[in-house]
C-alpha cells in the first residue's frame, strides 16, 4: 500500500482540534461558583414546571440560574437560585415565576421595588415578597368570575 501523508496530517490536524475544543469547554464549565454567584432562596405556593437550570431574570436579562426546587417540611416550594455576584438586588424586591409565552419555558424573575436602596442581598438570604405562577387555567378562571359579576 501506498502511504497518504495527507490522510495523516489531517487525522492527526482533527484530533489535535478535537483535543482543544474539549480542553475548552471543561475550562469553561469548570466549577468555581464561589467567586461568581451568590445564592438566594424563594418559596411558593406554586411553581409550574420550573426546573433545575431555569434562567433567573431581571428586566429581561439573564442575572442567574435556578439551582434546586424542592418540597420544604412546611409544604412549601422551595427555590434556591444564585445570582451573579457583580449583580446586587434591592431588599425589597419581589420574585415571581414568570413563562416565555404559552409554551415558553419557565423562568424566575426579579422586580427590583426601591433601586434607591442600601440594602442589598447577601449569600443564603430569603426572598419575602414571591408572586405564585398562575397558570392559564386560573388566569381564565378569574376573567370568568370578573365577567359574571
Amino acid at each position: 500500500m501506498k502511504a497518504n501523508y495527507f490522510e495523516t496530517i489531517l487525522g492527526f490536524l482533527t484530533i489535535l482540534i478535537s483535543f482543544i475544543f474539549l480542553i475548552k469547554l471543561i475550562s469553561v464549565n469548570s466549577n468555581d461558583s464561589s467567586e461568581k454567584y451568590y445564592d438566594l432562596n424563594a418559596k411558593f405556593l406554586k411553581v409550574g414546571g420550573l426546573i433545575v437550570g431555569n434562567d433567573v431574570k431581571m428586566s429581561g436579562v439573564k442575572i442567574g440560574v435556578v439551582n434546586r426546587v424542592y418540597l420544604d417540611d412546611d409544604f412549601l416550594a422551595n427555590v434556591e437560585f444564585k445570582v451573579f455576584s457583580n449583580i446586587k438586588i434591592p431588599q425589597e424586591s419581589v420574585v415571581a415565576i414568570s413563562s416565555d409565552g404559552i409554551l415558553g419555558n419557565k423562568y424566575l424573575s426579579v422586580i427590583p421595588n426601591n433601586r434607591d436602596s442600601k440594602d442589598f442581598f447577601k449569600q443564603g438570604d430569603n426572598f419575602v415578597n414571591v408572586i405564585d405562577f398562575e397558570s392559564i387555567e386560573d388566569q381564565v378562571s378569574k376573567i370568568i368570575f370578573l365577567a359574571t359579576q
